[in-house]
């Protein structure tokens, strides 16, 4: 995929996303007024704030993929990263706020209204919810873009939720009112749970975690049978968005002549390059004798 492709659905869903949420809101709303219930406010706030993380996100997303400049010779992809992380602050908020709710609901019940409104509104928001993952899913696939996992992780967690809301609605109609307030514990606990998984991966892109080890050992292998290569050394990996940065020194042998040698370095940055979808490959060579203790040497079979 290109980087214009890329740009193209990442943006795609952006605009998808923010028109489902809305119309999720709407309706969550308008059950959560008719109901007064802690679990349908719950969730109402928790759409809500999908809306404004959405359109965080979106312009994040626009930001990160523009072209790298003068003084972004990188690119800008960390603001996926860092977005994300704005997200799970807006997470640890919002189930701090639904926790104290949920918490005086078990305290102080207060009286359910229309069950049927809210029920009906649950279900044909867990379509939509469903709809719209499934859909962010496919995208994700397509571009592997932080940014539109950050918002599908909300979503999922959507689904969990809104099944939590109607077991809590069936429940209160059989007069377990202590129900409502229990799910909305549930519920402020999985944010908070959600919350750390997406600070984990916003922290690992920001901090130049390495890419896994599968993918560094798919490196080296593309590397061993180029000619006259003896190993390689320093391999340093990491991610912005999309971007892929790789970073190593091709051992060679003593006896090539620097024409070959930059031969041998310009085969191997393209085959690199072409394991990933958008990758920087830096590659610098140097004769065997002066690394004498390289951190990947070449067998003559294998890695």
């Amino acid at each position: 995929m290109t980087s214009t492709d890329y740009v193209v659905w990442v943006r795609r869903s952006g605009y998808l996303t923010i028109g489902m949420a809305l119309a999720i809101v709407f309706i969550k709303l308008y059950a959560s007024i008719e109901t007064n219930a802690a679990s349908m406010l719950a969730s109402f706030m928790d759409a809500l704030l999908d809306v404004l993380v959405s359109l965080l996100n979106f312009m994040a997303i626009r930001y990160a993929t523009k072209p790298a400049d003068d003084d972004h010779r990188f690119g800008h992809g960390k603001a996926e990263a860092v977005m994300a992380l704005f997200q799970s602050a807006f997470l640890v908020g919002a189930a701090a706020m639904l926790l104290y709710q949920g918490i005086s609901r078990f305290f102080a019940p207060e009286p359910v209204g229309s069950l049927q409104i809210g029920i009906v509104s649950t279900v044909v928001c867990s379509v939509l919810t469903l709809i719209l993952v499934m859909m962010q899913r496919w995208i994700i696939r397509k571009t592997g873009s932080l940014a539109v996992q950050a918002d599908q992780a909300h979503y999922r967690g959507d689904l969990l939720m809104n099944a939590a809301v109607l077991l809590a609605m069936v429940l209160v109609a059989n007069s377990l009112l202590w129900a409502d307030a229990a799910m909305a514990v549930l519920i402020a606990l999985y944010l908070f749970w959600n919350a750390g998984q997406l600070s984990r991966e916003s922290f690992k892109h920001l901090l130049d975690e390495e890419l896994p080890e599968v993918l560094r050992q798919k490196i080296l292998a593309t590397l061993t049978d180029l000619p006259a290569v003896k190993g390689v050394d320093q391999l340093r990996t990491r991610q912005a968005g999309p971007r892929v940065f790789i970073q190593l020194r091709l051992v060679l042998a003593d006896e090539l002549s620097l024409h070959d040698a930059h031969d041998i370095v310009d085969a191997a940055e393209q085959q690199v390059a072409a394991l990933f979808q958008d990758a920087e490959v830096i590659i610098h060579a140097d004769p065997l004798s002066a690394v004498p203790q390289m951190e990947y040497p070449f067998s003559s079979t294998a890695v």
